[in-house]
């Protein structure tokens, strides 16, 4: 059986390959998406009980095609796996001993990623995103009703959110933050070189950027403040 000591989960979007190549850096071989994916828990399960080979996510090996920085790891050496997906099965029996990690991403950068990077949530679907926006759909049942692309990537955030934290995960990370704490808890030395090249919250001068007079349902505009301040995020920064 695969023992995952960590296991890494918040929203899509929210930087679960950085946190992979981060532990991977500490000594902590982790993969995304290679437990936890779109299939669902039946898939999960054969993997974590050895009877399915178990995989690196086609996005980890494109961030990685060109660099040379110690990761993806070896696939058979995994302690920890990184998914979004891993959500809705946080206490599932196989994984009740692992250690769970709750990473969040600035909100507003979250939505804009969804919206207007990646497409999802909107009338029109797109096939490559049909298994994901499929999952998301079936663990996130607020998220079935016809509403506009802003404010259901906002319902979104909210909800898979205030899932894991229903699940007490151990330890809350927010991605734009300090590693130290994170290392702590990793009972990794602060001083210890590491992946520290966090990308993820800058924006081209052109690029469409989302804000919340976008969100035109007044109760999730509210909930999504709310939710922006709980997880300390300053709002005159917008």
């Amino acid at each position: 059986m695969k023992r995952l000591n960590y296991i890494v989960t918040g929203t899509g979007r929210c930087g679960t390959v950085y946190m992979a190549r981060l532990l991977t850096s500490v000594g902590i071989p982790c993969g995304h998406e290679t437990i936890f994916d779109y299939r669902g828990i039946k898939e999960s399960k054969k993997r974590l009980l050895g009877k399915k080979d178990i995989k690196l996510s086609g996005v980890s090996l494109r961030e990685c095609a060109t660099e040379s920085t110690g990761w993806p790891p070896d696939i058979t050496s995994i302690v920890a796996d990184s998914s979004y997906m891993a959500a809705p099965f946080l206490k599932y029996n196989l994984i009740k001993n692992s250690k769970i990690i709750h990473v969040v991403r600035n909100p507003v950068n979250v939505v804009n990623s969804f919206c207007n990077y990646i497409n999802y949530f909107s009338k029109i679907r797109y096939p490559e995103n049909f298994m994901y926006e499929d999952f998301i759909y079936k663990h996130a049942k607020k998220l079935n009703v016809e509403m506009p692309q802003y404010d259901k990537a906002a319902l979104y955030y909210i909800t898979w959110n205030e899932m894991i934290e229903n699940k007490n995960p151990d330890f809350l990370f927010r991605i734009e933050d300090d590693t130290k704490e994170l290392l702590n808890f990793l009972g990794v030395q602060n001083e210890t070189s590491h992946f520290n090249c966090n990308k993820i919250n800058t924006f081209k001068n052109n690029e469409v950027i989302f804000d919340f007079y976008n969100i035109e349902n007044k109760q999730i505009r509210l909930d999504f403040i709310n939710i922006y301040k709980k997880y300390g995020y300053n709002l005159s920064i917008l």
